[in-house]
């Protein structure tokens, strides 16, 4: 039991040493998960890379998972829905730290409730429908609506 737990932990350490940052990277560059398995130099799982985009994209409000269709608007009042930034910090003795410091106006939201749709993707698939769209095709959408960027994730 503990063999598998630290074998398991290795292997993700390893892979997230090897491609993890080079995937959140092209990620960001806008690529989609085919074009990121075929830009990586260290040969990775469609799952593993999926995997890491799906984890990047909600932590960088891309994916939004606490979409409430009863509330829509709640996924938006939650803290992480704004923009922060790192600000540096020195105590009364001089030591040097850094605070991430929540900005202050609604304007700085990182994005507006009208750039996102709910993505209700793996329902739809299950029941049929064909996509084109990469990340629709490979991400691990839940079971459950979420809310997702209009850009990225229009069928």
């Amino acid at each position: 039991m503990a063999d598998k737990v630290f074998e398991n932990a290795l292997r993700n350490f390893t892979m997230d040493a090897a491609a993890g940052d080079a995937i959140r990277h092209l990620a960001d560059k806008g690529m989609t998960p085919v074009e990121v398995r075929e830009h990586l130099t260290f040969p990775a799982p469609m799952d593993y890379i999926t995997g890491v985009m799906w984890d990047h994209f909600v932590k960088t409000r891309r994916i939004i998972t606490q979409y409430d269709p009863e509330d829509p608007m709640r996924a938006f009042a939650a803290p992480e829905s704004h923009a922060y930034e790192i600000v540096e910090h020195y105590d009364e003795y001089g030591r040097k730290s850094f605070l991430n410091v929540q900005k202050e106006s609604p304007e700085e939201m990182i994005f507006s409730p009208e750039d996102y749709i709910v993505c209700d993707y793996k329902r739809r698939i299950a029941s049929g429908e064909k996509f084109t769209n990469d990340y629709i095709i490979h991400l691990p959408w839940p079971d459950r609506p979420v809310l997702g960027l209009r850009e990225l994730f229009s069928p």
